[in-house]
């Protein structure tokens, strides 16, 4: 189509040519025919340099080939008479009105296709919008950018894995009416869905109050920087949980405790199924594994593989745990609890405090605290320090309440009193 367009105006510059030397270079009707080519020429052609060339090169031969040929030299500037003046005003006009006319047909079709494509456009982009929830967020961008092909296939690489469950779930489910249950699994799952989005997580699929959450793939920062990833994933998690609990208590629902397991090592991650329905997943030892130590963790409680502690050591404290012997392995396996991530120097400038004890609770998030709320903290600290003192001097290093002075005097009055009437 190009070339034809090439061609066609080689030959209307031929065509303007022989007419120029037809009308002996009359001023008002040669401005008008080239006025009315530049026109056309600029509407309708998308030219190269080789076309210009190549057709004004061709039209001058035309001209100076038709004036000696055909029209003769002899008066050859002579003047236009009013007839052919007024003749080509109006087929110059003519002529921008029937251009203009299709011209702006010609726009008017392309809007409409412009704009029946931009509908579908947004129809396809919101489809696929609705889609990619039902697919990891890393996947589906990944597919979007042609990286990855929709098609039975998988790969061998090291990656980190999560699980995560709600202890006492189930039990909740009993308790619970079908709608307050739903609100609290959803109102738990977009939380942590949304934290595993921040920390590059790819959340392979819930499994009722559970998570499958990995790194590695499709993207990955590196073994030892996925590891990382994850624990803090974990960390925020534990924390969020904290004030999910507190929130729901004040709801009226039961206290609620999340656990997690993490482990690291190679597993075949890809597309596994059928051309009909695929489910993009991983599969491999360390994934038994991760299911396996967040079944064994305790409430709250961050338990890893050995693996994952030799990459995340240098950043987290962690503290042994005793070999376990889980179920589907043959041989006892050595694990970590994570406690939280190390202050180092920046010790003075973290925000959350989490402590948890028997009989003892401490959640402190300074960036929710106002600055003219220090005092009352500090005085309710004050309070608390002040009691557990009182409650230490009132109890023996056996545990056993200790009697003030004056109760020891009574109590000795009462032995004695008792001694002398045994005497008598």
């Amino acid at each position: 189509r190009h070339q034809i367009k090439q061609i066609v105006f080689v030959l209307d510059l031929c065509v303007i040519a022989a007419a120029l030397s037809a009308v002996h270079l009359s001023f008002v009707f040669s401005g008008l025919i080239l006025a009315s080519f530049w026109y056309l020429s600029t509407s309708f052609n998308k030219i190269s340099f080789v076309g210009y060339s190549l057709g004004f090169l061709c039209a001058v031969m035309t001209f100076y080939v038709s004036a000696f040929l055909f029209f003769g030299f002899e008066n050859y500037f002579e003047d236009a008479s009013i007839y052919l003046t007024i003749y080509s005003f109006i087929c110059f006009c003519a002529c921008f009105g029937v251009t203009n006319y299709f011209n702006k047909k010609a726009l008017k079709n392309l809007m409409t296709t412009k704009d029946y494509y931009q509908e579908q456009m947004n129809r396809y982009i919101q489809f696929s919008n609705q889609l990619s929830r039902y697919a990891p967020l890393q996947l589906w961008q990944s597919i979007m950018r042609g990286d990855t092909q929709a098609k039975i296939d998988y790969k061998r690489k090291k990656m980190t894995v999560f699980f995560s469950d709600v202890i006492g779930f189930t039990q909740l489910a009993e308790k619970l009416i079908p709608d307050d249950l739903a609100f609290v699994l959803n109102d738990y799952l977009s939380h942590m869905a949304e934290i595993a989005k921040r920390y590059e997580g790819t959340l392979d699929k819930f499994i009722g109050d559970g998570m499958l959450i990995f790194f590695g793939d499709p993207q990955s920062r590196g073994v030892e920087q996925d590891a990382k990833h994850c624990i803090e994933m974990a960390i925020t998690m534990r924390q969020q949980m904290h004030v999910l609990r507190e929130r729901w208590l004040k709801m009226g629902f039961p206290e609620l405790h999340i656990r997690m397991g993490v482990s690291t090592g190679y597993c075949h991650v890809g597309n596994y199924g059928s051309d009909y329905r695929m489910s993009y997943t991983l599969i491999g030892h360390d994934v038994n594994l991760a299911a396996r130590l967040q079944g064994a963790a305790h409430p709250d409680e961050i338990l890893i593989a050995d693996e994952t502690y030799r990459l995340v050591k240098d950043e987290f404290v962690c503290v042994p745990k005793d070999l376990m012997q889980l179920k589907g392995l043959s041989e006892p396996i050595k694990t970590w609890q994570v406690i939280d991530k190390y202050t180092g120097i920046r010790s003075d400038l973290q925000q959350w405090f989490d402590y948890e004890y028997k009989g003892f609770h401490l959640l402190l998030n300074l960036d929710e605290v106002q600055h003219y709320e220090y005092q009352q903290l500090l005085d309710v600290l004050e309070q608390m320090k002040e009691r557990i003192q009182t409650q230490h001097e009132l109890t023996t290093e056996q545990g056993i309440a200790r009697l003030d002075a004056r109760d020891e005097v009574q109590d000795s009055g009462s032995k004695l009193g008792g001694f002398e009437s045994d005497k008598a």
